[in-house]
């Protein structure tokens, strides 16, 4: 939906009225008043909406926490949202508005539990907006930079979730194309759900442009380097690899500064996950090394097939955690008979 919207070049200082010009200040920017010194919060306004806070930055711009007021600009929506916001300023505008639209074309199809929904799409004079349900809980790349660990069972239970978002997204014939840890956003409850179907792309659609060669280097599958458009199997290799990031707190492989010809020599050596510190289970570690195995052929065929590798995963971690309980609860009995014999022996 295109609108015509004036920009506004003016503010008035909260404080003392005086009017500021805001031409060149960033959205929800914060700018002095040179008359009473104050800080104002300046652009908090973008259509019909009202920023209450940064959520984030990202390639197609910045994203929002906003309200949405009513057409006539009246009263206030309690609802909260995210906004998306591409300005029209941006240095690739054209390029990133593909990505925003093809993200509004997409999220909608699928419609599952485990997908960000996708409210509306917009553009005007100011530029392009995508409205989007909040997250709260942030996302797996924010927890990763945290230094928060979740625990090799809740990052396999979050992988679980995902991989329910990817089958409903396959089964509508549509590839994500770019799995990532902050791709992965958490509810306030804790539940994760899949987002940004910016490089998304049909199974059934030409494709002109190489938009699946964007994904991010540390997450992308190596056929698609070697030039295929990608496909269950190359989604199934992102997911591993955001996985492999969350259970070892660094990337799989070093990427940074390589060329394409470089990542694509790279990412012909199978990874280990058994071999990475920390005490990963080997069900765990063969399940990884699989969805990230450099021959898609020798990946997981279907998500059902996947789904019941992360079960059995999960099954043995459950497993060696009441063993685990079974070895603490014995020590302990041991240590009490041991304790209350040395106290009652004599008696």
């Amino acid at each position: 939906m295109s609108q015509t919207t004036a920009v506004l070049t003016e503010e008035p200082c909260l404080s003392c009225a005086l009017m500021l010009d805001v031409t060149e200040e960033p959205l929800f920017g914060l700018v002095r008043c040179p008359l009473c010194l104050s800080e104002v919060r300046v652009r908090a306004r973008v259509g019909n909406y009202q920023i209450l806070d940064v959520l984030g930055h990202g390639g197609s711009g910045r994203v929002f926490r906003v309200r949405l007021y009513g057409d006539g600009g009246g009263d206030e929506n309690r609802d909260e949202f995210a906004l998306k916001v591409l300005e029209k300023n941006h240095p690739d505008y054209d390029e990133h508005l593909f990505f925003l639209k093809n993200e509004a074309f997409f999220a909608p199809q699928v419609e599952h539990p485990r997908v960000v929904k996708v409210v509306g799409f917009e553009e005007d004079d100011e530029g392009a907006r995508l409205l989007m349900e909040i997250m709260q809980g942030g996302s797996l790349h924010d927890l990763i930079g945290s230094g928060a660990r979740l625990g090799e069972a809740r990052i396999l239970e979050t992988g679980l979730e995902i991989l329910k978002a990817l089958s409903a997204t396959y089964a509508k014939g549509v590839v994500h194309g770019d799995l990532k840890p902050a791709n992965i956003l958490f509810t306030s409850s804790g539940s994760a759900k899949l987002g940004d179907f910016g490089l998304a792309r049909s199974l059934t659609m030409d494709v002109s442009t190489e938009t699946h060669l964007m994904a991010t280097p540390d997450y992308i599958a190596p056929e698609i380097l070697a030039g295929e458009l990608g496909n269950l199997q190359s989604d199934v290799y992102g997911l591993g690899g955001t996985l492999y990031h969350a259970l070892t707190e660094r990337t799989p492989y070093q990427t940074e500064g390589c060329s394409m010809e470089e990542l694509a020599s790279l990412k012909k050596t199978p990874v280990n996950l058994a071999s990475a510190p920390g005490s990963i289970h080997p069900k765990t570690a063969e399940l990884i090394n699989r969805m990230m195995n450099p021959d898609p052929k020798a990946r997981f065929s279907s998500y059902d097939e996947l789904e019941g590798k992360f079960h059995l995963a999960l099954d043995y971690l459950d497993r060696r955690s009441k063993i685990s309980k079974g070895r603490r609860m014995k020590r302990r009995g041991v240590f009490l008979a041991r304790f209350f014999s040395r106290i009652f022996g004599g008696v």
